[in-house]
Formats: structure tokens, sequence, C-alpha cells
């Protein structure tokens, strides 16, 4: 057969085969309004790969187009659980890099991911890149305001810039989320004597001492606010 002819059958075959192709016909599907087709062509590459988050974020978004929210949510979970375990392993490993890969693609499915957001805020912080840290963290404050213990950390990165005011509301609303927010005390409590606001200092220290009244920390602020009085 001469090649010309060859390659033109060749074009002319538009069988997907592949997960790959069949997701390329679910997209071109799914843009062009059939949205029940696209499903039927995202679950042919889902039997080929069943543990392919792209796959599972496009069924996800055909379904959301088919206004099955359920099907919707439940595959988009699935899509972003995955990566987003592959991070804690490799955070168990200790391969930060990896983890680093795994949580970014967790938030390419789902952008306001609280939790991939989390981490990815620790591993900087603990690689002393504390700007980005603090874009995270606040970042996952956004997507879930709930967190207390995001809204501790975001604290003490705004304390050691500097930025007092974003320091004590951060540690304001960690008790509110959690009155028994015990770094947060300590954290008001220390904001509070370097403004040389003793009596404010001793109270909060106090009330970390009555979390923890083995708490080294607590005692010594309640002892450094005192010994002003």
């Amino acid at each position: 057969m001469p090649i010309c002819i060859f390659l033109f059958l060749q074009g002319c075959s538009d069988t997907p085969s592949t997960p790959k192709e069949h997701i390329a016909q679910g997209d071109q599907l799914l843009e062009s309004g059939n949205a029940a087709e696209a499903v039927a062509a995202y679950r042919m590459a889902l039997h080929q790969d069943t543990l392919n988050p792209t796959i599972l974020a496009r069924l996800s978004k055909a379904y959301r187009a088919q206004k099955k929210p359920v099907a919707a949510d439940r595959f988009l979970r699935k899509a972003m659980n995955i990566p987003y375990e592959e991070g804690i392993s490799a955070l168990l490993a200790g391969n930060d890099s990896a983890a680093i890969a795994a949580f970014e693609r967790t938030l390419d499915i789902f952008p306001r991911h609280p939790l991939a957001l989390n981490k990815l805020g620790d591993i900087f912080l603990a690689r002393d890149q504390a700007d980005k840290a603090l874009i995270h963290y606040e970042k996952s404050t956004e997507a879930n305001p709930k967190f207390a213990n995001t809204w501790v950390k975001l604290g003490r990165l705004y304390a050691t810039k500097k930025m007092i005011d974003k320091s004590k509301s951060a540690y304001l609303k960690a008790i509110d989320r959690n009155i028994n927010s015990y770094r947060s005390y300590l954290g008001l409590g220390q904001i509070y004597l370097e403004e040389q606001l003793w009596m404010d200092a001793a109270e909060q220290f106090d009330k970390a001492l009555l979390i923890d009244p083995q708490s080294t920390a607590a005692r010594a602020g309640i002892n450094e606010a005192r010994s002003h009085f």
C-alpha cells in the first residue's frame, strides 16, 4: 500500500483505543455539550486505567454538566484523594520533593483543598521558605476557615514578620474555633509581653496554664509579666 494512502486511512480512523484517546474524545464531546456521551468516553478510559485521577476528575466534570452533583462529588473526591494520599506517603518516606509534586497535583484537581494547602505550607516552612508557607496557609484558611491549627500557624508566621495586628487576629480566630488552643494563648501572651502590656500577657499565660498545668512556657510567661506589676 502506498505510504500516502496508509497515512490517509490512519487519519480517518477516529475510534479511540487508549485511555488518552478516550479522554480526548470525552473532552470534545463535553465541549460540544454531549455530556452523556462524554461520560461514556471517560468510563471507557477508566475501564483501562481505574486509578487515574485525571479521568476521575473529567468524569466529575461531565456528571456536573449533567446536573448529577452526587456522582460528580463522588468522583471528585476519588480524583483528589489519590494524589493527596501519594503526598502523605511521600512525606512519611521523607521525600519532600515528591510530596510537593503530589500535593500540587491535588490542587490541580481541586484548588481549594485545605489539607493539601496546609501540608505544602508545612513543607515550605520546614524549608525556611516562610513567604511560600504564608501564601499556602492563607489559602488554606480561605478554603476552610474552621481549622484552628492553621490559624495558629498563621499567627506565628505573622508574628515573625512583625505583622502584629494580623498575628493577634489569627490567634483569636484559632481560639474562636477551639477555645483550648493552648498555643494561641502562648502566642498572644508573648505579643503582649513585647508590647509591655503586663496584665494582658499574664491573663493569656494563665489561660494557657489552665489547659496545660505542666507548661514551663506558660509559667515562665506569667513570672515575666508579674515581675513588672
